[in-house]
């Protein structure tokens, strides 16, 4: 997977191919490369370099001629391999494949990087397990400017291949720090910045609270909430008001309420 250059490959059974067909069906290699496929995610992972490096490029015949631009703006270095319709879509795990697919190495942040960043602005999955709210609130995240995205233990990986199509191609543009253990971090965290924890029960309103300077914005499953000894951890534990018949709201729309709220208190500074 390090060779540069283009070629072809008609065998089944290539070690490239097996590489692919894993790593699009579990979302990374065994290096830890994203596997992306679909022209929109490769571009958006053209748009965040040099943060996102494409190592290597699958591609059918057809796609190679219609998304030629798109090809001539991956970096030399990446290796491009020309496959038949067939042997992509063996590999493809969207309904409807487009021809063609990538790999992509992210950066590896920790958490200090994150914390330290100009007035932090962090969003905090706890235990959620739908892979597509998962993506949207990274997408969300991005939109609003959030300074990173940080998943807890026991919540899906950001790298699940539909939480990486739910984000829309944010997963390459804000950092990410995964699968920390929440009794190791979250003491620390509490001393560095404000968190705020959505909590559909708490009697204090997302609508007077204070949500610039650095802060966390902590965000459970809608069906259970934060665990208690997770919840523990939060400076304030804050409500949307919704009407009283509805028992409550999806996760990733909370995160996006919460988000707007964080943005339009910071002045929509972009």
């Amino acid at each position: 997977m390090s060779s540069t250059g283009k070629r072809e490959i008609s065998s089944p059974a290539n070690a490239l191919l097996k590489v692919f067909r894993r790593a699009l069906a579990e979302g990374t290699t065994r290096e830890g490369w994203l596997a992306v496929e679909g022209p929109f995610l490769i571009e958006e992972a053209l748009k965040a370099s040099p943060r996102a490096k494409i190592h290597s490029v699958l591609v059918t015949t057809g796609a190679a001629e219609k998304f030629a631009e798109l090809l001539r703006r991956v970096p030399a270095e990446a290796e491009t391999t020309r496959v038949s319709d067939r042997l992509f879509a063996s590999v493809a795990q969207t309904p409807s494949p487009q021809g063609i697919a990538a790999l992509v190495e992210l950066p590896g942040y920790d958490l200090e990087q994150v914390v330290t960043a100009r007035n932090p602005l962090l969003v905090v999955a706890c235990h959620l397990q739908d892979p597509g709210n998962l993506g949207t609130m990274m997408r969300t995240a991005l939109a609003f400017s959030a300074t990173a995205f940080l998943t807890l233990q026991e919540t899906v990986s950001p790298f699940n291949p539909k939480a990486v199509r739910s984000s829309a191609g944010a997963i390459f543009h804000i950092p990410l720090v995964c699968g920390l253990d929440p009794q190791a971090v979250l003491p620390d965290l509490s001393r560095r910045v404000r968190i705020l924890a959505a909590e559909r029960n708490s009697p204090a309103s997302l609508t007077g609270a204070d949500l610039r300077g650095p802060i966390a914005i902590l965000v459970g499953r809608e069906a259970s909430g934060l665990p208690d000894e997770i919840a523990r951890h939060a400076s304030q534990l804050l409500s949307i008001p919704i009407r009283k018949e509805v028992d409550s709201i999806n996760a990733a729309t909370a995160a996006s309420i919460f988000l707007y709220e964080a943005a339009r208190q910071r002045g929509f500074r972009y």
